[in-house]
C-alpha cells in the first residue's frame, strides 16, 4: 500500500515536472516570438527610413539638378542679350564712321539746351560742362563709342559692388570680352539711350554733385524723362551710376517669369 502511494507521488512529481518544463517552454517561445516580432519591426522601420532618405536625396538631386539648368538657360539668355546689345553698339559705330549730310555746321547747330537736338547732331563736347558731359555720353551712345562712355562714368560703392557682381557672374568668354564691370554697365546704358533726340531742361546744382533733367525722345516721337546726376573731378564732369541702375540692367539680362525658356529634352 505504502509502495502504490509512493509510486504514485512520484508519478505526480514527475507529471509537475513535465508541465513546468512545458509551461517555461511555452513562455521562452512566446519571448523569442516576441523579441523576432520586434526586430522584424525594427527592420521594417530602418527600411523604410532608409528608403525615404533615399527619395529624399534623389529629390535633392533632381532639385539641384533643375536649379543648375534654370542658372545655366537664364546665363544662356543673359549672353544672347547681350549680344544683340554688342552687334547694335557695333552697327551704330559703323553707321557713324559714315558721312552724314544732314549734319549742320557748327555755327547755325543749336544748343541741347532747352532744345530736342536730333542724334544726328550730337558732337564730342568734352566735360568740361554738365550738359558738355551730357551731350557727349548721347553722341557715345549713340555712335557705339564705348570708351568715351566708360570714361564719362563713375561709381559709388554700392553701385560698384553689384557692377563687379553682374560682372562675376557672366561666362568667362564674355568677360573676356567686355574687360570690366564699367565697361559692362556704359554698353547696357547706351541701350537706354533712342536714336531720336534729347534735351536738356534744367540743372539743379547741389554742394556736390548737379542734376540734370533730360527729355529723351526716341525716333516715333515717344518720350521719357530722366534726373541724372553728375559729380565734378579735375578734369570735368562724370555721370553718377546709381547702384539702382545696375540692379535694373541686371534684371533685365534675365528672362522675365513668364517667359517660355527652350529646355533641353
Amino acid at each position: 500500500m505504502r509502495a502504490n502511494l509512493r509510486f504514485l507521488v512520484v508519478i505526480a512529481l514527475l507529471i509537475a515536472g513535465l508541465l513546468a518544463v512545458l509551461g517555461w517552454h511555452r513562455r521562452t517561445t512566446e519571448t523569442l516570438r516576441a523579441e523576432l516580432a520586434r526586430q522584424r519591426a525594427a527592420l521594417s522601420r530602418q527600411q523604410a527610413s532608409r528608403q525615404a532618405e533615399l527619395q529624399e536625396q534623389q529629390l535633392v538631386a533632381a532639385r539641384v539638378r533643375a536649379e543648375e539648368l534654370d542658372r545655366l538657360l537664364a546665363e544662356r539668355a543673359a549672353v544672347a542679350r547681350l549680344r544683340e546689345e554688342l552687334t547694335a553698339l557695333r552697327q551704330r559705330a559703323a553707321a557713324s564712321a559714315a558721312p552724314r549730310d544732314e549734319r549742320a555746321p557748327a555755327s547755325v547747330r543749336p544748343s541741347l539746351v532747352g532744345n530736342a537736338l536730333s542724334f544726328s547732331l550730337w558732337q564730342n563736347a568734352g566735360r568740361t560742362t554738365p550738359e558738355a558731359s551730357l551731350e557727349t555720353a548721347l553722341w557715345a551712345a549713340a555712335n557705339g563709342d564705348i570708351d568715351t562712355l566708360t570714361g564719362l562714368l563713375v561709381f559709388d560703392a554700392e553701385a560698384r559692388h553689384e557692377a563687379t557682381a553682374l560682372f562675376a557672374r557672366l561666362p568667362a568668354n564674355l568677360r573676356q570680352e567686355f574687360v570690366s564691370p564699367e565697361r559692362l554697365v556704359a554698353i547696357l546704358a547706351a541701350k537706354d539711350v533712342p536714336l531720336g533726340s534729347a534735351a536738356l531742361l534744367n540743372q539743379y546744382p547741389t554742394p556736390t554733385e548737379t542734376k540734370l533733367s533730360v527729355q529723351v525722345f526716341d525716333a516715333e516721337g515717344k518720350h521719357r524723362m530722366a534726373l541724372l546726376a553728375v559729380r565734378p573731378d579735375d578734369a570735368g564732369w562724370k555721370f553718377v551710376v546709381p547702384a539702382n541702375a545696375v540692379k535694373r540692367y541686371a534684371a533685365w539680362l534675365r528672362p522675365p517669369a513668364n517667359e517660355a525658356v527652350d529646355r533641353p529634352r
